[in-house]
């Protein structure tokens, strides 16, 4: 392991499941800010993994050699000193492994062996072997998140055919997705990888898929700018309404659960539990006591002013 070898600020085989929208912890807008920040000199990168990346980090030689010997390849080689750039497209990869294969090669179950985007995968030349460990149960072919999308790039950056996700699922079953070169999915990775660069020089955010994606994207108030008027939007009227709606159906509720608590709280006095019928459904109510531990006293760090957005809107209703 050499540590992380591509730049943050271009598009990387490892990044593109978030750019392309499959990603289960970051959004397109999570990596286009990370991009920006890197690009402009201020990426603060302070995670520095976890259990299951440490693990990940250990068993990677493990995971590429067993691969390597179930498919019969020679030359495995498992340090690379230096990222591989894609020879027209902002884009980068780095390797896991690569090993020599030879021949054409067939799903083979007991083997652990799959054969995705053909029947037959050509292992002649040099082949890209991508190490994952996984909680997940086995599968019969990975999630768009956990490499297809990814190797296709690798293959892009460096001009190999063929390339296997070996696999290590919940450290007792190792499987090999074998993929051969598929020119489609490199054209759809060009065409998100120029939407990115695009999308970086420009500023111009993906559609936030959620309110905390949204601060993300607009992290910072220009106060020069004037006042948005959404009833000149059919969208921005109706989240707008809904907006509104919401926020006086969550205050009902909110009140309405006070004034039940409360009435509950006044039958039980001091008992800790109560039971209760709603329906055919029975319910156990408890009120118990929360014990918290002496602490020592602490003297709160001074720290720098700063600015950020804030992470919800205020509603307010005008004349």
């Amino acid at each position: 392991m050499v540590g992380k070898l591509t730049p943050d600020d271009i598009a990387t085989a490892s990044t593109l499941p978030a750019i392309m929208g499959f990603s289960r912890y970051k959004t397109q807008n999570d990596a286009l800010a990370d991009a920006i920040a890197a690009m402009e000199g201020t990426k603060e990168d302070s995670w520095t993994g976890n259990e299951a990346t440490r693990w990940g980090d250990r068993l990677e030689p493990v995971i590429i050699t067993e691969a390597a010997q179930r498919l019969n390849t020679t030359n495995l080689c498992l340090e690379f000193p230096q990222a591989f750039f894609h020879s027209t497209l902002p884009l980068a990869c780095s390797l896991d492994g690569t090993a020599e294969g030879a021949g054409q090669i067939s799903t083979d179950y007991e083997a652990g062996i799959y054969c995705i985007n053909r029947p037959v995968i050509d292992l002649s030349g040099t082949g890209i072997i991508e190490s994952k460990l996984t909680s997940a149960m086995p599968e019969d072919r990975p999630p768009p998140f956990r490499g297809p999308w990814q190797l296709q790039a690798q293959m892009m950056c460096t001009g190999h055919k063929w390339g296997c996700i070996a696999t290590l699922y919940r450290g007792i079953e190792l499987r090999l997705f074998l993929y051969g070169e598929d020119l489609e999915m490199q054209g759809v990775i060009a065409e998100a990888v120029m939407e990115f660069e695009k999308r970086k020089k420009e500023r111009d955010w993906y559609p936030s898929v959620s309110s905390e994606d949204a601060n993300t994207a607009y992290a910072r108030v220009d106060d020069g700018l004037p006042d948005i008027d959404l009833s000149k939007s059919m969208d921005g009227t109706k989240a707008l309404n809904d907006l509104v709606e919401a926020k006086a159906a969550k205050a009902a509720a909110e009140a309405r659960i006070d004034d039940a608590e409360a009435t509950i709280k006044d039958i039980m006095g001091s008992h800790e539990q109560a039971i209760g019928l709603v329906g055919n459904t029975s319910y156990q109510v408890k009120w118990g006591m929360r014990n918290y531990k002496a602490t020592p006293e602490k003297i709160t760090p001074a720290k720098p002013a700063r600015s950020i957005r804030s992470s919800t809107l205020t509603l307010k209703a005008i004349d």
